[in-house]
């Protein structure tokens, strides 16, 4: 059975897909932002990801440009009631498989999730890679800490140095205690 994460801040709608999913050969894992979805992905065994774009914190597009530069190559479907091009284009260029509008039906996302799947292989973050994720931390750190010395403190510039948001920056600095 394929593990899906499903990322939504919406526990309703989590909670509808934790149990239709499985009836369709599915495994479900959950969180409600990208920050809890990237921790869940260097915790757990996943397959594929379902992500929603507007949620607090760490928003879908986000979490899915987060995901490309850790070279986390897992096939992602992207969810949205507020569909637009501009969005769907941004998630489909840095490794979306699919963006479906919401209201979709399960059996909707389904066949979503199987032409995912079928269009690449699944690479998986096995739950062993706590040591890896210790050494990609340690040179966030750096390269944070490097970009905020080069902008002179300011944390506009170092965003923008690194290649981030400024929302992004802010909880980077909040993780590594900057």
């Amino acid at each position: 059975m394929p593990d899906v994460l499903i990322v939504d801040d919406e526990p309703r709608l989590l909670r509808v897909l934790r149990m239709g999913l499985p009836e369709h050969g599915f495994n479900v894992l959950t969180a409600s932002n990208g920050q809890e979805a990237l921790k869940v992905l260097f915790d757990k065994h996943v397959d594929i990801v379902v992500t929603d774009v507007r949620m607090p914190l760490m928003d879908g597009v986000e979490f899915i440009y987060e995901m490309e530069r850790l070279g986390i190559g897992l096939p992602v479907v992207v969810t949205t009631a507020y569909a637009d091009v501009d969005t769907a284009v941004k998630t489909l260029k840095h490794g979306a498989r699919d963006y479906i509008r919401k209201p979709f039906s399960v059996d909707e996302l389904v066949q979503s999730l199987h032409n995912a799947l079928k269009a690449g292989a699944a690479v998986s973050v096995a739950a062993g890679s706590f040591d890896l994720q210790l050494q990609v931390d340690a040179k966030e750190k750096e390269a944070i800490q490097k970009a905020l010395r080069a902008s002179g403190g300011g944390k506009a510039e170092a965003a923008r140095l690194l290649g981030i948001s400024e929302r992004n920056l802010w909880y980077k600095l909040k993780k590594y205690d900057l």
